[in-house]
């Protein structure tokens, strides 16, 4: 959808307003989540959509049951990545991204591959399926009530 200059003016407080009902509980909810480090959220983040992008991109509607719990199968369809990506993606310092790898996989949220590719894990996906169900209860009404204070 293609914003509208003069709708996005005409409503922009309204659209702030509306927009942080929706992003300040998600980044308070995140924080309580992962105890107040934002930057361990950013880390698992970033690895999470490095590895899944490029299995969705190619057109696959689903993962296959075991693939977070495979190693064959994740190093074959999912896209690796590294602590030197990682930082370089998101401007943390590369020795901060290798700490907070290490604290997740200390966690169990990703695994790391002798050349120290990074991959997320089941046992993430399952931890953090209550907040993202929560997230989208939260993002789907926000996001309707946006568009249809666009599309005035």
């Amino acid at each position: 959808m293609k914003i509208d200059d003069t709708e996005f003016s005409e409503h922009y407080y309204q659209l702030s307003y509306m927009l942080s009902r929706f992003i300040v509980p998600t980044m308070r909810e995140t924080y309580r989540e992962f105890g107040g480090d934002m930057l361990l959220t950013l880390v698992l983040g970033e690895i999470a959509t490095r590895n899944l992008g490029q299995f969705f991109r190619s057109g696959e509607p689903e993962l296959p049951e075991s693939m977070l719990n495979d190693p064959d199968l994740q190093r074959r369809l999912l896209r690796p990545c590294n602590a030197l990506s990682i930082a370089n993606a998101t401007g943390i310092p590369r020795e901060t991204v290798r700490r907070r790898v290490k604290t997740l996989c200390e966690l169990g949220f990703i695994e790391q591959d002798e050349r120290g590719h990074l991959y997320v894990t089941q046992k993430a996906a399952d931890h953090f399926q209550r907040l993202t169900r929560s997230t989208l209860e939260n993002l789907l009404p926000i996001a309707e009530s946006l568009s249809a204070l666009l599309k005035r």
